[in-house]
């Protein structure tokens, strides 16, 4: 017996009771109070979806629409270009004869051109003097002059004032003595050490490997910096290579439950060899003929290792140049040829006969300008602290870094609720702060925000709420410090600016609307970079003469260092 059809009325009554139920859900969530209703522990909130809370809500706060467009992002860069053109103005290289208080430079690569104005030195002889005129005649000479070493002096920007406010870094007055001695030492054409910590942006060397570029260029220098043993991610500044079973393990991100100590060293990573039973396990440094010519010259390799448990042979390109013997404590061990003429590129295998101990790191040679780059990815710079404080400490003074930068927050954006939270993560960044100024009194310190990030909410892209709270506290964290400030998110052009960078074209940031790409980390290093100069170019003109150098008051002993003689021989304190 068949069933009699439903009737036209009996059709609609599903999509009835939908819309009902349907209507009183929103009515229940527009009379909600913020936070939901609280029932014992139990708390129930419904969110309606962004499209309907103009509608039902519209004393809410406004939906945030993204107010930038990929041509806005172009003329804003086309801004700072122009805004940079004018305040150089020239862009010549100046060739004046060695004098004895300030030594040549290093040799640039192919006499490459620096992106920036170089002036003569007054007849003082004293750098880059405010209103000294630009005589040819004077320069002829003097490039002719004997003795035929010469040294590049950088001069300061004609025009600062040209330059937007967004480019310019804050540097309070506490910090300025260091400052002064950074840009001091840059004008001597010393050996200079930028240790550069920071997340996931300058993972691969981007945005730190421009700014060795352009630093390498201007003042001299070469060498790709520190470099993991076993990286997460492949550097662009040079290729590498393991051979064996190695395991890598990182105090950021997620920590191996295995780990029983806080000894990571001072990149809060270190590479091991999983199994004891091999024999020989290897690590490989060569050049990325891709690359600026200059990351790919070295002498030898700088190896940072933990205590030695176990004998180990040590040997380079297949020369054996060690031993490391157990109970030798941490150390550096220099790794270098036979005969070492000048800087070269060529490949640096590194073969250890034995289970090595734990390797922090290792650093080609290079010389002049040293910019490491750091990367730790999902860190938001809070764990210096927790790290083994004498091994950090005696690593750090070894490496005696003349400017620390410290580039983060974005990993805290996501997770931060309101500004309670921005300012206890204020309170911990600023622990950070003080560790390294306690350890290397004499540095600079630079403290770098996040960029403007970007989340979906409804059909928009829109920043992260506590994205400004983030950015005020480390600001003002960073200030009342004695660091200085440089502001990513203003310079990007504020609030709402990332899915405009996305939507450039070439895109200038990737699609997950937080991490640029390799060309937009390329123009945030040439924005820093010209940041730097401006600061540069206030310490040339009205900042007072940089203080004498501190006697510093060392507790704790440096690593010791071996100086290789090519024969096996053992380390001693």
């Amino acid at each position: 017996m068949s069933k009699a059809p439903p009737s036209r009325d009996e059709r609609w009554i599903g999509a009835m009771m939908l819309s009902i139920v349907g209507c009183a859900v929103t009515l229940v969530a527009a009379t909600m109070p913020e936070g939901g209703w609280a029932f014992g522990d139990t708390r129930v909130n419904i969110a309606l979806p962004e499209a309907w809370r103009a509608l039902v809500q519209p004393d809410a706060q406004p939906l945030v629409v993204p107010r930038w467009k990929p041509e806005d992002v172009s003329d804003l860069l086309a801004q700072y270009d122009s805004g940079w053109a004018a305040a150089v103005a020239v862009d010549t290289l100046a060739v004046v004869p060695e004098t004895a208080d300030v030594p040549p430079t290093a040799a640039l690569d192919g006499g490459a051109t620096m992106p920036l104005a170089v002036a003569e030195t007054g007849a003082s002889g004293a750098p880059g003097a405010v209103g000294d005129s630009v005589d040819a005649s004077a320069l002829a000479a003097a490039a002719s002059a004997a003795p035929p070493a010469t040294r590049r002096v950088v001069r300061a920007i004609p025009d600062a004032g040209a330059l937007p406010p967004a480019l310019k870094m804050a540097v309070p007055e506490p910090a300025r003595a260091a400052f002064a001695r950074l840009f001091s030492g840059l004008d001597a054409h010393g050996d200079i050490q930028v240790l550069h910590y920071g997340d996931s942006q300058i993972e691969g060397d981007r945005i730190s490997g421009v700014m060795r570029h352009a630093w390498q260029q201007r003042w001299g220098g070469s060498g790709p910096g520190l470099q993991a043993a076993v990286p997460l991610v492949q550097s662009f500044a040079l290729k590498q290579k393991q051979f064996g079973p190695w395991e890598r393990h990182t105090r950021y991100g997620r920590r191996d439950t295995t780990d029983r100590d806080e000894r990571y060293g001072l990149m809060a990573c270190y590479a091991a060899v999983a199994d004891s039973t091999v024999d020989a396990t290897c690590v490989e440094l060569a050049p990325e003929p891709r690359n600026h010519r200059s990351f790919s010259q070295w002498s030898g390799v700088r190896m940072w290792h933990d205590t030695v448990a176990t004998p180990c042979m040590v040997s380079l390109n297949g020369q054996v140049v060690d031993t490391l013997l157990p109970g030798m404590p941490a150390a550096t061990l220099d790794l270098m040829p036979k005969r070492v003429d000048s800087l070269k590129r060529s490949t640096s295998r590194i073969c250890f006969d034995g289970r090595p101990p734990r390797i922090f790191g290792l650093e080609p040679l290079g010389q002049g300008v040293q910019w490491h780059g750091v990367p730790m990815r999902g860190s938001s710079g809070t764990l210096f602290r927790k790290l083994d404080r004498p091994l950090l400490t005696a690593q750090l003074r070894q490496l005696d870094p003349d400017l620390v930068v410290l580039q983060f927050g974005g990993n805290m954006v996501p997770h931060c609720p309101d500004r309670d939270a921005a300012e206890r993560y204020g309170g911990w960044f600023a622990s950070q702060i003080r560790l390294f100024k306690r350890t290397l009194p004499q540095a600079a310190i630079l403290v770098i925000g996040p960029s403007d990030m970007s989340e979906k909410a409804g059909l928009y892209w829109t920043s992260f709420p506590q994205l400004s709270d983030v950015r005020d506290v480390l600001r003002q964290t960073a200030l009342a410090e004695g660091a200085a400030y440089w502001d990513l998110l203003e310079v990007m052009g504020g609030i709402g600016s990332m899915p405009a960078w996305v939507a450039s074209e070439p895109p200038l940031a990737g699609p997950d609307h937080v991490h640029f790409t390799p060309l937009g980390a390329k123009r945030v290093g040439t924005l820093l970079d010209r940041s730097f100069m401006a600061s540069y170019s206030e310490w040339q003109r009205n900042w007072a003469p940089p203080a004498p150098a501190v006697i510093r008051s060392l507790p704790a002993p440096p690593l010791p260092v071996s100086t290789v003689s090519h024969q096996p021989k053992v380390i001693h304190e």
